[in-house]
């Protein structure tokens, strides 16, 4: 900085522009809540523990049985059925997928090539 400057700050330009949560985002800051208070998330960030827990949620959803367990039953009667065996199958089996991933990507350079530009691909679309 130069002595004797002067700098301000810019006035911002959307007054009145705030807008309510909508439902998906106020759930998924809740949810994001919950994560926080169960994992220690030191080098996780807030996307790492949203994207585990939707990968968790899908492997389960794989699940018939349970599936029906959770629609048909309260929150305290599926923990009693199959949920919880389905959980950690399906931690166990997400972690086995993401390895073999990984390997694949790691071993074989037209995969990773592929995989680049599929992720790239992905982003684009997102921006």
């Amino acid at each position: 900085m130069e002595p004797g400057a002067d700098y301000k700050l810019q006035p911002g330009n959307d007054l009145g522009s705030a807008k309510a949560k909508d439902k998906k985002e106020e759930f998924l800051s809740q949810i994001l809540a919950r994560l926080n208070e169960l994992f220690i998330t030191d080098g996780l960030t807030d996307k790492d523990l949203i994207n585990y827990a939707h990968t968790i949620r899908d492997k389960v959803s794989e699940n018939r049985i349970v599936m029906d367990q959770v629609r048909n039953n309260t929150p305290e009667q599926a923990m009693l059925g199959d949920f919880p065996k389905a959980l950690d199958d399906a931690v166990m089996d997400s972690s086995e997928a993401h390895q073999k991933q990984m390997l694949q990507i790691l071993a074989n350079p037209e995969v990773a090539k592929g995989f680049a530009r599929l992720v790239f691909d992905l982003i684009r679309q997102a921006v």
